[in-house]
């Protein structure tokens, strides 16, 4: 009897043990789920349309490659919300695309510098969109309904355009952004959300803006932001290698995670695939490196030939050094220039 009554008690313990160790791994399933969407989402999707890839961000924000510089637009009920136009005689494309997407009108058109490959369509989008006046009859030709397109840059970036470079030449009419501001920050309210201007002073240039989705928690970074090359310091546009981390600093003080670095914000860079807080991270901590590595050698009294034969570089060049147009070593120089200036 004693027997039968000890194992009845032992196998009613185990059950019982069984039981909780199911209970807590449903419970830690439970507590898990709404975190694993970023460690289990698929690639999106992705169309073509005349040579443009349209790529899905997230929450109505999709980025057009393909037309120069990276385009990104915000679409919701009132319209389309875009930041840059790509590269001179690639508006066309890009407005095909846009058609692809919506055939809701051009609210806002953004520029993030005033670089070629990234304002050198305006004129053409604000024309194909009917202009910055208001409603406007016979918008033919698969135009969208026109309701008056703000076109919108930093003041620095606007007297750059004005003035044109050897890139671009100066940009008339309804290619000009007709609202400037110079103020650290422009605030818009657009597709029932709010959408941020962030000026990055003494960056890539003088006049970069990040442009910051609130709602779809998208940021579109312009050039201070790229994850193909170096970043282009340019020194005669007052660029700098501070101005360039404080400007990486501001993007990652906005983006979140979802869970352990991945997901969360989306950073759309000037050029480059998609990306998010861990990404823009490490290009600011590389940099970081080679910035602190080139001032220890001027505090030496090294030249810029020197420093450039000392390789501060060296671990990063097969990733950011390969562009021709930007090699480690122009890179280097600028960082050196603008740390002695």
């Amino acid at each position: 009897m004693r027997t039968t009554t000890s194992r009845a008690l032992r196998l009613a313990q185990v059950g019982a043990i069984a039981g909780l160790a199911t209970l807590a791994v449903v419970g830690l399933r439970a507590q898990q789920q709404p975190n694993t969407r970023a460690l289990t989402e698929g690639w999106p999707e992705t169309a073509k349309v005349d040579g443009i890839e349209i790529l899905p961000v997230q929450k109505g924000v999709y980025l057009l490659a393909g037309g120069g510089a990276n385009v990104t637009v915000g679409i919701g009920d009132e319209g389309v919300v875009m930041v840059d136009t790509g590269a001179p005689g690639q508006a066309a494309k890009l407005q095909a695309a846009v058609r692809s997407l919506t055939r809701k009108p051009l609210r806002y058109l953004i520029n993030s510098g005033p670089d070629a490959d990234h304002a050198g369509g305006n004129g053409e989008m604000v024309t194909w969109a009917g202009g910055t006046s208001g409603p406007q009859a016979g918008n033919g030709g698969g135009r969208p309904p026109n309701v008056g397109t703000a076109v919108i840059a930093h003041e620095n970036a606007y007297n750059r355009l004005i003035n044109g470079s050897r890139e671009l030449p100066a940009l008339t009419g309804d290619g000009l952004p007709e609202s400037t501001f110079f103020t650290p920050r422009k605030d818009i309210f657009a597709n029932g959300a709010p959408v941020q201007l962030l000026h990055q002073p003494n960056a890539h240039t003088d006049g970069d803006v990040v442009v910051f989705f609130r709602g779809p928690d998208v940021v579109a970074a312009g050039d201070v932001f790229r994850t193909d090359r170096y970043p282009m310091v340019d020194i005669a546009r007052s660029g700098s290698i501070n101005g360039e981390l404080a400007a990486l600093n501001a993007i990652l003080d906005i983006t979140v995670p979802e869970r352990n670095q991945m997901g969360g914000t989306r950073v759309v860079p000037g050029h480059g695939r998609i990306g998010n807080e861990s990404d823009v991270l490490e290009y600011r901590d590389m940099l970081t490196i080679i910035r602190d590595r080139v001032k220890a050698m001027i505090d030496k009294g090294m030249t810029a030939a020197q420093v450039r034969a000392a390789k501060p570089s060296l671990e990063y060049d097969g990733l950011y050094g390969k562009d021709r147009d930007w090699t480690g070593d122009m890179f280097l120089d600028a960082v050196y220039n603008s740390l002695k200036k």
